[in-house]
């Protein structure tokens, strides 16, 4: 079977989520980017396709998770969008045939999200745009480097491109599961209403700050 590797950036927890910090202040920002981390890993744990997964992060905490002890952890070197291509090369050049690049903020995804996201995978690249934005929140590669990542605004149809000028198959799709990062104020909200076992639906209600908001949504209107 063709050998699929994982790869997720990780931002620094400490500067991680800083659009929700006006709601939840700085440690819970962090603490929250951490929670979001398990979420992703246990759901790429659960795939039983992936057969290896890589960290790409400048974040000092993450060899102290449990979640990452059997991971790969390699430090960004360059902007993020050159780190990403290198380690898409060298992945490559190690003989995996296949790259899933996942965000670090898709707490609601699971291995069976993942595993009907490769199943889709015909070769070339396979998109799926976040909801709200026209974000990249998975990209699915045959062979990994089969585009340089061009992360940033609209960067869904930024990667289409790049997968046409190179003469790169794409196709994009808008699965439910790969719809919706935790970005903004209204994202967290939106998770607050799922009914999933998740580490960060768990640490926010335990924390109080589920309950708190909660609150503020009443108090408006």
């Amino acid at each position: 079977m063709t050998q699929l590797r994982a790869l997720v950036p990780v931002k620094p927890f400490a500067r991680a989520k800083s659009r929700l910090a006006g709601r939840l202040g700085r440690d819970a920002c962090a603490e929250l980017a951490r929670c979001m981390l398990r979420d992703v890993l246990r759901a790429l744990f659960a795939a039983e396709d992936i057969a290896g997964i890589v960290l790409l992060s400048n974040e000092p905490g993450l060899d102290s998770l449990p979640e990452t002890r059997d991971c790969e952890i390699r430090r960004e070197t360059g902007d993020f969008c050159s780190s990403l291509d290198s380690e898409a090369r060298r992945l490559a050049a190690e003989g995996n045939q296949s790259l899933l690049v996942l965000p670090a903020d898709l707490p609601t995804v699971a291995g069976r999200d993942i595993r009907a996201l490769w199943q889709s995978h015909h070769g070339g690249l396979t998109l799926c745009r976040a909801g709200r934005d026209g974000g990249s929140n998975a990209l699915l590669l045959t062979p990994p480097d089969a585009i340089s990542f061009r992360f940033g605004p609209d960067s869904a149809a930024r990667h289409a491109e790049a997968a046409r000028s190179a003469g790169v198959a794409c196709e994009v799709l808008d699965l439910p599961a790969f719809a919706n990062d935790i970005d903004m104020p209204a994202d967290l909200d939106w998770l607050l209403e799922q009914r999933i076992a998740s580490a960060s639906v768990a640490w926010l209600r335990a924390s109080g700050i589920a309950a708190r908001l909660r609150d503020a949504r009443q108090e408006v209107c």
